[in-house]
């Protein structure tokens, strides 16, 4: 992997909690949101309330599949702070952070915020779409 972000170490370790929003807990949203709120200064909404736990994956997918129509943009040429949706069961239900063209971080059910290569064979073929903000 290329060198991370300064920004992106403070990130790393980070505990998964089901709809956690803050570094005491997070999911894979909460670590989207934190980051754009923290880095760069952007308010993103919550989308809690829109599911009951990590496994109500429709709604999930449903609040992700929302989201993207609000100010984000697909993107061909991936770069830090881009989000990549990732489809589990054939909807994007998941989503982290790149941190450069192949890498992402993401908040990792039942361990903690971690870094992935997006191009390997757990990821690869689970790729939905990478977004920009506008």
């Amino acid at each position: 992997m290329s060198a991370l972000p300064i920004w992106a170490a403070g990130y790393i370790g980070i505990p998964y909690r089901d709809k956690g929003r803050s570094r005491e807990g997070i999911d894979c949203w909460g670590i989207v949101r934190l980051v754009y709120r923290e880095v760069f200064n952007t308010l993103l909404p919550d989308y809690s309330e829109c599911y009951r736990n990590g496994e109500d994956w429709p709604a999930i997918a449903n609040a992700i599949e929302t989201g993207l129509k609000d100010g984000w943009t697909e993107t061909t040429q991936p770069r830090a702070g881009d989000m990549v949706t990732l489809k589990i069961a054939g909807r994007p239900w998941h989503c982290g952070v790149m941190l450069d063209a192949n890498w992402f971080m993401h908040a990792a059910p039942g361990d903690s915020v971690v870094c992935d290569e997006l191009r390997n064979d757990r990821w690869k073929n689970r790729i939905e779409g990478i977004y920009r903000h506008d």
